[in-house]
């Protein structure tokens, strides 16, 4: 017995969801196109970086019209995530639609110099990692004040080999009184209904409800009044959802406006997507962007009267015990000694020198350089990654397509060197063997493994 919903039943299920539309209401033959293919699961996206050409595709692709490094895998027997590129950070794994954000920041240009940017609502990282990609010589404050939510948030950090950021958890009301006022840039990804994860079976279809969605935007409201107050004057917020309820888009971004100091920062890049009268509001829709869908808007903060603190904490450190000695062979397994380092129990974080003075006073979680078992220290993965910065491995091993399969598949793999070495394919990182007698004993962590072919 096919146990599936009929058209019409879907349509009465989502009917709610006409009237959520608000002035974004459809035409009943293109409100049925959009409901089928709401309901619909769409093909995630890759996203390149910077420094990835056009020829080193590793498979066909077509290129995503609003974000220039995303792209669309055509060929639907190719498992991108199954590839030694993505194995080696070439590339991220997200829905075209959350791209849309990104392209509003900006995160597909050059790198920009000593930008500093917080990502709000930053699990599980595929906004943060394009952000953080996009930094130049700037720094990257990615928060997710749940704390079950952090570990994909650092993995996914980790794995853009960079250095420049911190990860804290706290409420956004909390971290707006002790940073205000200093951030270029705030992306606001705030909690939603979520009803483009309908499709990908991540949401109920409580999600269209007219109490879910009041619920979720008192909520986002609250959130985005911090956003605010986190820029310095003349900061840019970028406010996203993956939901279709004006009362959390074009509502919320109103709403903004009509508070001091915020105006709209219309994109040119994103006209074609403009969703209100404002100039500054943007859409995709599953059933004309071939994507999940999702909502952006660029506002500029003007506010004279942003919160003081951060004047207050940019000379303050954590008191107490002098700060744990670094592993005595912290010199053997890196070329170069961090000045900027931090011990939290079993783990040692480690910051360029340049980074903004608040932020061993403030990250929950940073840059790993090294972990302890017992009395042992190890250098972390995150390290073994590393692209730029001062703490980068000081051996390492190159290896053909075929031993790099076997390495990611947790087995040891032969190396003549000796002690610990990063395992390398075409020049990019893919983790830490410590070698002895010819043979690498492999240390990836369980989360990077992976069968690739």
């Amino acid at each position: 017995m096919n146990d599936e919903p009929s058209d019409a039943d879907q349509a009465d299920v989502l009917e709610p969801l006409v009237a959520a539309l608000g002035n974004a209401a459809m035409r009943p033959e293109e409100f049925a196109a959009f409901s089928a293919a709401l309901m619909s699961r769409h093909p995630s996206a890759v996203r390149y970086r910077h420094d990835i050409d056009p020829p080193d595709f590793a498979f066909p692709v077509r290129p995503i019209p609003w974000y220039s490094l995303g792209y669309q895998c055509t060929d639907p027997e190719v498992r991108p995530s199954r590839t030694l590129p993505y194995a080696a950070g070439d590339f991220f794994i997200q829905d075209a639609g959350s791209m849309l954000a990104l392209a509003a920041a900006d995160a597909d240009r050059p790198p920009q110099r000593d930008r500093l940017i917080c990502d709000l609502c930053a699990a599980p990282g595929g906004k943060s990692s394009a952000l953080l990609e996009s930094i130049g010589d700037g720094f990257l404050l990615a928060n997710e004040p749940i704390q079950s939510r952090i570990a994909p948030l650092a993995y996914n950090l980790a794995r853009t080999g960079s250095d420049r950021y911190a990860i804290t958890s706290l409420d956004p009301e909390r971290l707006q009184s002790r940073l205000g006022g200093i951030f270029d840039l705030v992306l606001a990804d705030v909690p939603c209904s979520g009803q483009a994860l309908l499709g990908r079976g991540k949401q109920s279809l409580a999600a269209v409800s007219k109490t879910q969605i009041e619920h979720s935007a008192l909520r986002a409201k609250r959130i985005l009044a911090s956003a605010v107050n986190l820029l310095r004057p003349g900061g840019r917020l970028v406010l996203s959802t993956c939901t279709f309820a004006e009362a959390e888009n074009e509502s919320q971004v109103r709403w903004l406006l009509d508070q001091d100091g915020v105006t709209p920062e219309p994109l040119d890049r994103l006209a074609d997507y403009a969703s209100d009268e404002t100039g500054c509001c943007y859409r995709l829709w599953p059933h004309r962007h071939d994507c999940a869908g999702s909502f952006a808007a660029s506002l500029r903060c003007d506010l004279d009267d942003t919160i003081p603190a951060a004047s207050k904490i940019r000379e303050k450190r954590k008191r107490g015990k002098q700060p744990e000695r670094l592993p005595e062979e912290f010199n053997v397994w890196f070329d170069a000694t961090p000045q900027r380092y931090q011990v939290a129990g079993a783990v040692l974080w480690a910051w360029p020198e340049d980074a903004p003075p608040w932020v061993e006073s403030i990250a929950a979680v940073g840059p790993e350089a090294a972990y302890r078992t017992g009395q042992t220290w190890k250098p972390a993965h995150g390290a073994a990654l590393r692209r730029t910065g001062a703490v980068r491995a000081s051996k390492g091993i190159e290896v053909d397509a075929l031993t790099a399969q076997r390495y990611l598949s947790g087995q040891p793999i032969p190396c003549d060197a000796s002690g610990w070495c990063v395992v390398r394919y075409q020049g990019r990182a893919l983790g830490w063997v410590k070698a002895s007698r010819g043979t690498g004993k492999n240390h990836l962590p369980a989360a990077a493994r992976m069968n690739v072919g």
